[in-house]
């Protein structure tokens, strides 16, 4: 008995962490007013972006980089992109790892999979800090 209830508790926490797992598709945004706005204000003061719209295998895709202003390791960095209609307007959403850290004036480079849209927006939703580079 005591080994169903386990099994059962292992196969319900492999479900939801497969539904978590994120996948190739943007996901649309929040109904209007719910939209996700980054965790991190200021980060242009540590950071700049570049990217541009591209396209692979017919898909649209946003291929860019992270570069780090500053004197200390950025770890965990989440980029927030969104896809915005003709106005401004946000169409899509899709919070994504950077991956590996960025150390201290370091860049790093991504490449998304977004749901079509008439323009893009990056920005930095959120990131920690790790240890400082040596002489800062």
């Amino acid at each position: 008995m005591k080994v169903t209830k386990v099994l059962a508790a292992a196969a319900l926490i492999a479900s939801g962490v497969a539904g978590c797992a994120s996948t190739d598709e943007a996901m649309p945004a929040a109904s209007p007013g719910h939209e996700l706005h980054t965790f991190a204000p200021g980060w242009q003061r540590f950071f700049t972006l570049d990217w541009q719209a591209g396209q692979r295998s017919g898909r649209p895709i946003l291929s860019g980089a992270v570069h780090s202003q500053y004197g200390a390791t950025a770890t965990r960095v989440q980029l927030l992109v969104e896809g915005l209609d003709d106005k401004g307007g946000v169409v899509s959403q899709r919070v994504i790892w950077l991956g590996d850290s960025i150390e201290p004036y370091e860049t790093a480079y991504f490449n998304v999979a977004v749901a079509p849209a008439a323009n893009y927006r990056v920005s930095i939703f959120a990131y920690d800090w790790g240890g400082r580079a040596s002489g800062v």
